[in-house]
């Protein structure tokens, strides 16, 4: 039998069958579900004798871009209200105002403002696609009624029925063909940071158990991170906007970033005091045995489980109980007593560094029992979101404005400039005006060289067409059109399915495409038509690169000093004991992977690659002391009353001092000079040490060691030091930039 089988095998030897392997790339796969989704809307708008089916192409094109399965009923019902009454609204304007234009273009200004800013500013929610499609079937409308105002309502039907099938098209496919679940994609890849996190802990507690060893790869393990949570932060965006049941926790998603973040920065503390091996001798089984518990967590917290089946239980609180009553006993015997207070704050360190480990390894097993599975009910009851009402944002407040601006003065020429490509202008330049800034904090370059970025995309767009004009001639045949178009829509999909956001190049792609299928090749088409269809396609770039940059410009340096100074702040409202402490952390754990991303796109002559980097080492320098500062507060709210009055008051006095440093930074990201002097820390950190040693010799004089809260003090101690360190650190990176030469409004 086995010679039989040998010999079948043998066969075909040089024509292995690659077959999953190939579909089990996420970009072929993607890229044959556009093709699909595009085929099907095409073939349903022919079907159905709908005379424009480049808006179904196009409506597939920018909602295939979520990529992830939700509640298929309630997505399609936001699309098909937001489009029909985008249709209603268009058709009221184009029927009653177009021969007034003072009334008409002001609202048309109102209506595209509010669904730009409303499109951005709902968040992580479904209902940004509502507002978008009420936006796009408006103008869409608008556009095609300036010329005929009497068939308002023959367009606003044709448009909205075109634009349905389009969004339909997309569920399906999106759906029913290799469907991706953000629950379990955003699992696998916690599992996957959590993988990196481990490898972290496990070279640092080499080193606590061998003083020789020293830590390899921790500045790789530390990029490798940053850009594992980066992905991470997408998945929670993209899910939450595709999927209820993903929204419905989101604030457990938010608990699981913060946790998996401040489990990272819990590793790299364990390397911040190397001289307390002196400790082992005195209890190596129990930290041993600790140890041992906590690399069992990250093995049970990283395996992967199927839906339905509980996280394992650990034993890691019954390890960290065993040694923490070891410490106590050393510490009754008087050790705390008889070591030098370096030696005592050594102690500490390492001591809250674990504490912080099995912490922040509960507080995950928390959060991923929170996590929904695909098919299963939804565990546990929700956090609380903290503000009902989502704050005013400034940011898309100008975005709003500007993509409202962008729409009128498009609709502005095509009833007095009368420009070629009239149908596809204006929808280009509000495309172009909205879509591409919120890409920055994803990693994109906001309006940075836009008149370069437009320039070449006209050059593409030239190409395009006359690429199009030798190949027309050709695709008069219905199945080479539709060949031809799945094709381009797949490799379309290929090329952009792991970018994170639609960047200028997809929506010249978008626009391009749609006006491929509008010109209908399988009909002779003049040469002209499609020139001017092109021309369109690049005066809308051009009015969209001209609002976008000139008006409240979205630069990588804006966007940075936005997240370093919102990182100020909140960190002050942290230590201000501010309420809805959660979603401040939530805000914490983003805004230095959005300010990373924005140092990555730093591109003029001010910025070096060494001052880049010096950036990006201040931003990870914030990143600790955001987690040293979490852990500071909350240990100290729950130690405080443990605490004796003269620490109690040295502590105040820091709390004060690490509020002004940050009232420094905060005007040093402003004013875009980090050479402004920082206030001191070494004065009041002297008092505390001097504090710490009064303490003690009390207690040596009078023979005794008070009861209650035996380590607790020293922790906090160290704690207050670690994140002075951090400050400090911080301080020293500011002063070496030089902010003042690229904080500006530069490079056009």
């Amino acid at each position: 039998m086995s010679a039989m089988v040998t010999g079948a095998v043998s066969i075909v030897p040089g024509w292995p069958w690659t077959g999953p392997a190939l579909f089990g790339d996420l970009r072929v796969r993607y890229g044959i579900k556009m093709g699909l989704a595009g085929v099907l809307a095409l073939f349903c708008t022919q079907l159905l004798r709908l005379p424009n089916d480049n808006w179904a192409i196009l409506t597939v094109l920018v909602l295939m871009s979520a990529q992830f399965v939700g509640t298929v009923a309630f997505k399609a019902l936001m699309r098909v209200t937001g489009t029909i009454a985008g249709a209603l609204v268009g058709i009221w304007l184009v029927s009653d105002y177009t021969s007034t234009p003072e009334v008409f273009l002001p609202i048309l200004f109102l209506v595209m403002a509010f669904a730009s800013y409303k499109f951005g500013q709902v968040g992580a929610r479904q209902g940004p696609y509502a507002y978008f499609l009420l936006g796009l079937t408006t103008l869409v409308i608008a556009t095609d009624g300036v010329t005929a105002p009497d068939q308002a309502w023959q367009i606003g039907l044709d448009r909205t029925e075109e634009i349905v099938v389009g969004i339909l098209s997309s569920l399906l496919v999106t759906t029913l063909v290799w469907p991706r679940y953000a629950r379990e994609e955003f699992l696998d890849a916690g599992r996957a940071a959590l993988k990196t996190v481990s490898r972290l802990v496990s070279a640092h507690v080499q080193a606590y158990l061998d003083p020789a060893a020293v830590p390899a790869e921790v500045d790789t393990l530390q990029q490798s991170f940053g850009q594992q949570l980066a992905a991470l932060r997408n998945l929670q965006q993209a899910g939450a906007r595709e999927s209820t049941v993903f929204a419905a926790r989101l604030s457990h998603y938010n608990a699981f970033l913060v946790a998996l973040s401040g489990l990272f920065q819990a590793g790299l503390d364990l390397g911040r005091h190397p001289g307390y091996t002196w400790l082992l001798d005195q209890m190596r089984p129990q930290t041993e045995t600790l140890l041992a518990a906590i690399d069992k967590e990250f093995d049970l917290l990283s395996a992967p489980r199927a839906p339905g089946e509980p996280l394992r239980p650990g034993r890691l609180d019954e390890a960290f109980a065993t040694f923490e009553a070891k410490v106590n006993a050393l510490r009754a015997g008087g050790l705390l007593l008889a070591a030098p207070v370096d030696q005592a704050l050594a102690l500490a360190g390492p001591l809250a560094a674990l504490r912080s480990l099995c912490d922040e390894l509960n507080q995950l097993r928390r959060a991923m029992a929170g996590l929904p599975r695909v098919g299963q009910p939804l565990p546990l009851e929700p956090k609380a979101h903290g503000e009902v009402l989502p704050a005013l944002d400034w940011f898309w407040v100008k975005i709003a404005i500007k993509g409202g601006l962008a729409a009128v003065l498009g609709i502005l020429c095509l009833e007095w400039l009368h420009p070629p490509g009239s149908g596809s202008f204006p929808l280009m330049a509000w495309l172009v005006t909205i879509l591409g800034r919120p890409f920055l904090r994803a990693g994109g370059s906001g309006d940075l060289r836009a008149f370069q970025t437009a320039l070449a995309g006209s050059l593409v767009l030239a190409g395009c067409a006359v690429l199009l004009l030798l190949t027309t001639p050709f695709l008069a045949n219905y199945a080479l059109m539709n060949l031809a178009l799945f094709l381009v829509l797949f490799a379309f999909g290929f090329l952009t399915a792991r970018i994170a956001g639609i960047n200028f190049w997809m929506q010249v792609a978008f626009l391009t495409i749609s006006a491929f299928v509008g010109l209908n090749p399988q009909e002779p088409v003049a040469s002209q038509t499609i020139i001017n269809t092109f021309l369109g396609l690049m005066f809308g770039i051009w009015t969209a690169t001209v609002v976008g940059r000139l008006i409240w410009p979205v630069l990588p340096q804006c966007v940075l000093r936005d997240d370093l100074l919102g990182l100020c702040g909140r960190l002050q409202a942290l230590l201000n004991r501010e309420p809805h402490r959660e979603k401040i952390q939530a805000q914490l754990a983003v805004l230095p992977l959005e300010a990373l991303q924005a140092v990555g796109q730093l591109r003029m002559a001010g910025c070096s690659e060494e001052e880049r980097a010096r950036l990006a080492a201040l931003v990870r320098g914030l990143q600790v002391l955001v987690t040293r500062m979490s852990r500071l507060v909350s240990r100290r709210a729950l130690w405080r009353e443990m605490v004796e009055p003269r620490l109690r008051l040295e502590f105040d006095c820091l709390d004060v001092e690490f509020k002004q440093v940050l009232e420094a930074f905060g005007a040093c990201f402003r004013q875009g000079d980090g050479r402004r002097p920082l206030p001191a820390l070494q004065g009041a950190l002297a008092g505390l040490d001097q504090a710490v040693q009064a303490v003690r010799d009390r207690h040596r004089v009078a023979g005794q060691i008070t009861a209650e809260a035996p380590w607790q003090p020293l922790e906090l101690v160290d704690r207050y030091h670690a994140t002075a360190e951090a400050l400090e650190g911080c301080g020293r990176l500011l002063g070496s930039l030089q902010l003042q030469r690229y904080w500006g409004d530069y490079a056009l």
